[in-house]
């Protein structure tokens, strides 16, 4: 019963920690897959992909279950910045008064070529139209 408490103990104090944003950037924030803050439309760098200024969060409506339902999705060009060919592969995240709106993942139709850019692609299935957000954050897709 010790042991699993002490495990339990260290489990909260790595989520306390890995919660914990004081604005500094240590060793855990650094790096090129460190989450970014970006805004709407303005064009952000992250993991040596750039997505260019005119990215947007549009809206469709897809039938669900035999009903109508609006679904985000986001569009916009990514280049590859990086020396070698791949796919862009992250999540943009919309937060509103500290709760979490939608979180819809990117990546793009082909393998972009070092220094060559392509649509981005970037459904929103299952998620709700972000609406008064005021934080949108690109990270690595979580599960």
């Amino acid at each position: 019963m010790t042991v699993v408490r002490g495990l339990m103990v260290a489990l909260l104090i790595l989520l306390a920690a890995g919660c914990a944003d004081d604005g500094s950037a240590g060793d855990a924030e650094a790096g090129p897959t460190a989450k970014v803050e970006a805004q709407l439309g303005e064009e952000f760098a992250w993991n040596d992909f750039t997505v260019s200024d005119g990215w947007a969060l549009e809206t469709t409506t897809a039938m669900i279950e035999m009903e109508e339902s609006d679904q985000p999705f986001i569009t916009g060009e990514v280049r590859n910045d990086a020396d070698e060919a791949r796919y862009p592969l992250f999540e943009i995240v919309f937060v509103g008064g500290g709760d979490l709106q939608a979180t819809i993942r990117c990546t793009s139709v082909i393998e972009l070529d070092p220094g060559k850019a392509g649509p981005l692609d970037c459904p929103g299935f299952g998620q709700v139209v972000p609406q008064g957000y005021d934080l949108i954050q690109v990270q690595p897709i979580t599960r």
